[in-house]
């Protein structure tokens, strides 16, 4: 009968057999469990008869997002009856998930690699620490019985008891350590530190994790807005598709903090959500985010122009008349973003923003040059000439006074700077 269950016997049948695997062993293992180091027994059991532990940090996103591409399932499947053979099942596949990307099935197919440390569980036979290392046994083991058959007995260390709040600080205190960090994906942990922030006061959930409140309220806004983003594109809870934009998103976050009006940060999110869609080949997707935010209006710009963009002045008319001022930047900018948002365009989003950074960029090269400002000069003079030669009846007039004043003004002071010498 043992056979008939691949991931995991029935409560009941775990808990006698680990105690009666406990009773004839002679091996412990200390970890810190409950405020205390204590000696764990280590048994050796069946690979069938550990359940993996639903409520694993790692795979909280993989869960939300089976439920999101998996219409028909029902949304409580893994709370409703976490140890259910469906419910492990699906487990074992998001687990495999985790083993095939970080290489563990590669590992453990050398046929000298044996089990060296053991598994961490519950009285229960629940897996505390170790699900993607039984995820790859099983996985083995399964396929070729004879050629893995080192996998059909496996180590377990056993806690005395299954306290939900003891399992969650260890689990928590071994994915701190060095070895056990990078394992974890950033939204997996904001999602976990999202979810205890509920009933947990946050220096508490920072002291738990061996970070700074500020770390962890940076991870919860960053989780917040991937939310966000994941359903502006179509695909919530699809958290696969951010896996490596944690500092985009922390870019994102620290751009908003900086802009003040309700505009631009629309602006700023419509362009952000376009880089996090397309990001630019040869340049890191998170350095380029903050660099928009000191040049928003010059690509606000150059969108409205590329997109044919016009606005609805009639929604600012009150500002008009008090300011005497054409269309406000801010409702200007947010007019763009709806614009943005409607186009769906964000191939064309990122070439604008990336040559305008990029032109940016070369301007701040060219100021370390002793013929910057007559390089600048020259450039002006080449385009005014440009804008002579072009005068024609058909052309528009309108801007062109308020503009020559601008470069009179410039003059001025240019003049001035040169008399100084």
């Amino acid at each position: 009968m043992e056979n008939i269950y691949q991931y995991g016997y029935p409560t009941a049948k775990r808990i006698v057999d680990l105690q009666e695997a406990c009773k004839v062993s002679t091996e412990t293992r200390s970890e810190e469990y409950q405020g205390h180091y204590r000696p764990l027994k280590v048994a050796e059991v069946r690979i069938e008869l550990p359940v993996y532990r639903i409520e694993n940090i790692r795979t909280k996103s993989l869960q939300k997002e089976y439920l999101a591409k998996n219409p028909d399932v029902p949304k409580d499947m893994f709370n409703a009856d976490p140890y259910s053979i469906e419910t492990q099942e699906t487990q074992h596949q998001l687990l495999k998930q985790l083993v095939d990307k970080e290489g563990l099935m590669k590992t453990f197919k050398k046929e000298m690699t044996q089990q060296t440390e053991p598994i961490i569980c519950t009285d229960e036979g629940v897996v505390v620490n170790g699900n993607r290392r039984l995820c790859a046994w099983r996985e083995l083991y399964y396929s070729d019985k004879i050629k893995y058959k080192h996998f059909q007995m496996v180590r377990v260390a056993v806690l005395p008891n299954h306290d939900p709040q003891g399992v969650y600080d260890l689990e928590v205190a071994l994915q701190i350590r060095p070895s056990m960090k990078d394992e974890y994906s950033w939204h997996a942990i904001a999602a976990d530190c999202k979810e205890k922030a509920e009933t947990i006061d946050i220096r508490d959930i920072a002291k738990k994790q061996n970070k700074s409140t500020e770390e962890v309220s940076t991870l919860i806004e960053c989780y917040d807005y991937a939310a966000q983003y994941l359903e502006a594109i179509g695909h919530p809870n699809e958290w696969s598709r951010v896996e490596k934009q944690f500092f985009a998103f922390k870019g994102i976050i620290s751009g908003r903090k900086t802009l003040k009006k309700p505009g631009d940060k629309e602006l700023f999110q419509e362009i952000a959500q376009a880089i996090l869609q397309r990001p630019v080949k040869g340049e890191r997707l998170y350095s380029k985010i903050p660099k928009v935010v000191s040049c928003l209006n010059r690509i606000a710009d150059e969108i409205q122009e590329a997109f044919d963009i016009t606005f609805d002045s009639d929604i600012d008319d009150e500002l008009v008349l008090l300011s005497g001022d054409e269309l406000d930047t801010d409702n200007k900018n947010a007019q763009i973003a709806a614009g943005i948002h409607a186009a769906d365009k964000p191939d064309q989003v990122v070439q604008i923003v990336d040559r305008i950074i990029k032109a940016d960029e070369d301007l701040e090269k060219e100021k370390k040059k002793r013929s910057f400002v007559l390089d600048q000069v020259l450039k002006a003079v080449t385009n005014l000439n440009n804008a002579v030669s072009g005068m024609d009846d058909f052309m528009t007039k309108e801007g062109i006074i308020k503009q020559l004043d601008n470069i009179e003004f410039d003059c001025s002071l240019l003049r001035n700077w040169i008399e100084q010498k």
